[in-house]
């Protein structure tokens, strides 16, 4: 088998040969088609890596995501596991809408990911290397018209022991749906703020915490020419599976005179990644509360 290391033959396949009984892989250029959507069917399970049922292990992946999208517009995606142990980890992404049509474009936004023509995404090489709790952040842009609800995102995840043959591995697959936010139309107000908020800065982009440790994220809202907007509210929202590994101070919180507002998280005690997005006025950043047992 060639490479330093085979994390999915049939995701990072370039050539499935029965000369010889060798599986030639190369884990710095998976093919596309191994999401086990309705249009791919297959996985990197079937023929490879075949040492278990499929989503048979006791690690979680997962696909974290808001609930809608806004059509044009970018979406920042994270694809993860938890409560994993393993040495190598990798993944492939990919979207269709309800005509099982191909949608939108992926793109990347570290050296962990790669795509060839933005319809799959998935890790590269140095994507794979991640033990533990392995994590991939993506960028989606939506069409701006054409698709049919809802968008389902279609990933399948290999769980690699690191041992250099296409054995011992566990295969994943997650779907997560959503659909075009509705607009709605803007209340017209009789006397507009001097400073209104236009961007936020998080804290921190990455929380670590231990299980049980509290930790804090500053939301700072600034408006134009920097200026600081004091007494907006800024919401808190927690990913469906962060909710079972964190816990938060409050929802929502008004910023104070330096245009700040304090959120304190609370680690559970299970050990993974959780994600909150935090919201003013339409402008969102997320916070990647990564939680270990040590």
């Amino acid at each position: 088998m060639k490479g330093v290391f085979k994390i999915i033959p049939c995701f990072a396949l370039i050539l499935c040969s029965l000369s010889g009984g060798r599986l030639y892989a190369y884990s710095s250029s998976p093919p596309d088609g191994r999401t086990g959507s309705p249009v791919d069917v297959v996985t990197c399970r079937d023929g490879c890596h075949n040492s278990f049922e499929l989503n048979s292990g006791t690690a979680k992946f997962s696909i974290s995501a808001l609930d809608t999208y806004t059509p044009g517009g970018v979406l920042d995606i994270t694809v993860s596991f938890s409560d994993s142990n393993t040495a190598k980890h990798g993944f492939e992404l990919s979207a269709l809408d309800a005509g099982n049509s191909q949608v939108g474009t992926f793109s990347v936004v570290d050296g962990n990911t790669q795509t060839s023509d933005g319809k799959y995404i998935k890790h590269t090489s140095a994507g794979s290397s991640q033990s533990g709790n392995a994590s991939w952040n993506v960028r989606w842009t939506a069409p701006a018209s054409g698709v049919q609800d809802p968008v389902t995102f279609y990933a399948a995840g290999n769980e690699a022991d690191g041992n250099g043959t296409n054995q011992g591995d566990y295969i994943y697959t997650q779907t997560a749906s959503l659909t075009a936010a509705t607009l709605a139309t803007p209340t017209p107000t009789a006397t507009p703020s001097a400073c209104e908020a236009e961007s936020i800065e998080l804290s921190d982009s990455v929380l670590e915490l231990k299980i049980n440790e509290n930790g804090e994220i500053t939301v700072t809202v600034t408006g134009a020419g920097e200026c600081l907007v004091e007494g907006v509210t800024v919401t808190a929202k927690v990913n469906k599976a962060g909710k079972k590994r964190i816990s938060m101070s409050s929802t929502s919180e008004v910023t104070d005179e330096n245009g700040q507002a304090k959120f304190q998280i609370t680690a559970g005690t299970k050990a993974g990644n959780a994600i909150v997005w935090f919201e003013v006025d339409g402008v969102k950043k997320k916070v990647i509360v990564k939680i270990r047992k040590k």
